[in-house]
């Protein structure tokens, strides 16, 4: 098991992307060009203007269209930052504005200034609009987070298949999937298919033999038996009672185990943890989410692969990914205050030590 992040190396091919947990704002800033008039070449440019609050904010929720700028969402939100505050154990003191587009601008900033360094939206569901808290959680320290399986190819039978269980039982556990069901992998496939003609001859077999491995062979095969076969009912007892023949199977005994942690209908998934918080429904690049940067692969030596990675790669350019956040909704009913807790942290470092190992 191997981050894709380390190939790059050995194939000399860059890495263009690096997660960073940032604050929305610093994650989604242009660069800045001061068009300022510092010697009032343009006097016009020096008056204020103040900032007026839109009457309304129109969107489409499962066929219906709301204004979200009314005085029922103002209301809602007031009762909310204000119960929030009594939490915080702070007076909130609220300006209404002369609108209720202001008043609604105004409680936000007045919320925003008494949470720290959490972060604050305004989000519209169904036909209001609530707060949501949300701050970034620590990524691992590799670009994509893949695990190959091919790995376990080379495996005793019984070793193989308590990993083929663990993959099973973790990758459900987790909400991660394999290249059988990714549709990036699909597209990847059928164009390799369309340019086969047009591939250099020392790269066609490879490029074929590939092809028919995920389409129906020996790739495909595997992620199926991952995706649908369990092996062991007790999985902590399997790996319990296996004895490792030497160092390299003790290590990966001793990550299973360890692993185990992440596994389970009373654990939280990784992709629980996937939020948006610069969604917009009218944007040109959509980010690239997390199912594609934790997933089951079978070789992250093909052209498969590279190709996943380089598509990955580009969009990444263009956009941003969804790292791992928790966010919480609040509501004129909320007893309680936003807290982290360190799940994904563990995660990474977890696919961190099982990577080196693999790697």
């Amino acid at each position: 098991m191997q981050a894709v992040g380390s190939i790059s190396k050995r194939k000399t091919r860059r890495v263009y992307h690096k997660p960073v947990t940032m604050e929305c704002a610093k994650r989604s800033e242009q660069e800045k060009t001061d068009y300022g008039a510092q010697w009032c070449r343009n006097s016009f440019l020096k008056t204020v203007f103040v900032p007026i609050a839109p009457a309304h904010i129109t969107r489409d929720w499962m066929g219906e269209r709301y204004n979200y700028v009314t005085r029922e969402n103002y209301d809602y939100l007031v009762r909310t930052a204000i119960r929030y505050a009594s939490l915080l154990g702070v007076e909130l003191k609220h300006n209404p504005g002369s609108s209720i587009g202001e008043g609604i601008s105004n409680i936000y900033d007045e919320l925003d200034n008494i949470i720290g360094e959490i972060n604050l939206n305004i989000e519209p569901y169904e036909d209001k609009l609530q707060f949501v808290l949300w701050k970034y959680h620590h990524w691992g320290d590799y670009t994509f987070y893949w695990l190959p399986v091919k790995f376990t190819e080379t495996l005793n039978p019984r070793l193989k298949k308590i990993a083929l269980s663990f993959i099973h039982q973790f990758m459900h556990s987790n909400g991660m999937i394999t290249t059988n069901k990714a549709s990036d992998v699909e597209w990847i496939l059928e164009w390799a298919e369309d340019s086969l003609n047009e591939t250099d001859p020392c790269d066609r077999k490879e490029y074929k033999r590939a092809i028919k491995s995920y389409q129906s062979g020996k790739a495909f095969n595997l992620m199926k038996r991952i995706d649908k076969k369990c092996y062991y009912r007790n999985l902590p007892l399997a790996i319990q009672r296996y004895a490792p023949n030497n160092e390299f199977e003790q290590q990966l005994i001793d990550i299973f185990r360890d692993g185990l942690r992440f596994i389970g209908k009373d654990k939280p998934s990784i992709m629980s943890y996937g939020y948006d918080p610069l969604e917009d429904e009218d944007r040109d690049y959509h980010p690239v989410d997390m199912e594609r940067m934790i997933r089951v692969v079978y070789d992250l030596d093909d052209f498969v692969s590279e190709w996943m990675m380089d598509w990955a790669n580009g969009e990444l350019r263009e956009s941003y990914d969804i790292s791992p956040a928790t966010q919480f909704v609040l509501s004129p009913d909320t007893d309680q205050i936003y807290s982290m807790d360190e799940y994904p942290e563990t995660f990474f470092k977890w696919f961190d030590r099982i990577c080196n190992l693999i790697g």
